[in-house]
């Protein structure tokens, strides 16, 4: 049967589509790609999610500029990202804490869940008890013990209400049914400030946010020993329950293709996988612990459970 002019010019312009529409997929990243970091530039999750940036750059080769949208306890940043077109070229790196915590906290909170796609988990910020250099107490045991025989007058500090290490420590002192007075602070600086002038019993903090800085530790918020700190032990091992650390990573908003989404999580396991990046964390003290999107989006929604069940348990109420 004989082919029509008209049929072959069809033909060869459906052939020349379908493979544009493979090479736009194929091509993804073709431009720059945005990174919304949702805290200040300089502390330590904003230089962590820039050598990730770095690493996703490089193994794209396409650039990833970081852009800081801090304020209401990081959900700036967050609706910011929701609102966005859902194309790829607009990502986040960010603890988990805007997404799992912030939506129990704020009644401002304008997202849910359901309006993000986490792509890969990159690192993990652990924290834990430290006491000031002229602290009398040595281990956690002395330091609960102090806090059992004065209630309500050990104070302890955290980076704020509703934070990481708050609910870590607000845990382990309910676990230990014991009462302190939390004292929030802006952040980690001003709370080693108040440490090393013995101004506070203790304080629940990041190790990378306070290793080499004169303040000890008594006990990881973790079920794994910290490699700055192999001489401390676990909340596990002295027998409490290990917190949860800043799980950071990388987010997409809901509704990106799924080409798109392979290409970032592939992007994400190799730049987490290389030499750069390993640097940036060891310096800073951060455990490099990569997942994929469907490990990170299970333990993420874990941890939006508990913590719904852990502020209730704690009478905080949504502001």
């Amino acid at each position: 049967m004989q082919t029509s002019p008209m049929q072959t010019l069809l033909t060869a312009a459906l052939g020349l589509a379908l493979a544009g529409t493979a090479m736009a997929q194929e091509a993804f990243p073709s431009k720059a790609v945005t990174v919304i970091v949702p805290f200040q530039a300089g502390q330590g999750v904003d230089v962590m999610a820039r050598a990730l940036a770095v690493e996703l750059a490089r193994v794209t080769g396409q650039a990833f500029p970081v852009v800081n949208r801090e304020g209401a306890a990081a959900t700036i940043g967050f609706a910011a990202l929701a609102s966005s077109k859902p194309d790829g070229y607009t990502i986040s790196i960010s603890p988990n804490t805007p997404l799992t915590v912030a939506p129990h906290l704020l009644k401002s909170v304008t997202y849910t869940y359901e309006a993000f796609i986490p792509v890969c988990q990159s690192f993990e910020n652990v924290m834990a008890v430290f006491v000031g250099p002229g602290s009398p107490h040595k281990t956690l045991k002395e330091l609960l013990a102090a806090a059992q025989a004065d209630p309500g007058k050990v104070n302890w500090a955290t980076t704020g209400i509703g934070s990481v290490p708050h609910l870590s420590g607000a845990a382990l002192m309910q676990s230990a049914k014991l009462e302190a007075t939390h004292v929030p602070f802006r952040g980690e600086p001003q709370i080693l400030q108040q440490l090393l002038a013995n101004e506070i019993t203790f304080a629940a903090a990041s190790v990378s946010g306070m290793v080499g800085k004169g303040v000890r530790p008594l006990a990881v918020f973790s079920e794994q020993r910290h490699a700055a700190f192999p001489d401390v032990p676990t909340l596990v091992e002295l027998g409490f329950p290990p917190g949860v650390p800043g799980l950071n990573g990388v987010f997409a908003p809901r509704g990106t293709p799924e080409p798109v989404l392979v290409v970032l999580e592939k992007a994400c396991a190799d730049a987490t996988a290389s030499e750069g990046f390993r640097t940036s964390a060891g310096r800073l003290h951060q455990r490099v612990a990569y997942l994929g999107r469907r490990d990170f989006d299970r333990r993420l929604r874990n941890d939006y459970d508990e913590k719904a069940r852990l502020i209730k348990s704690l009478n905080l109420k949504a502001e």
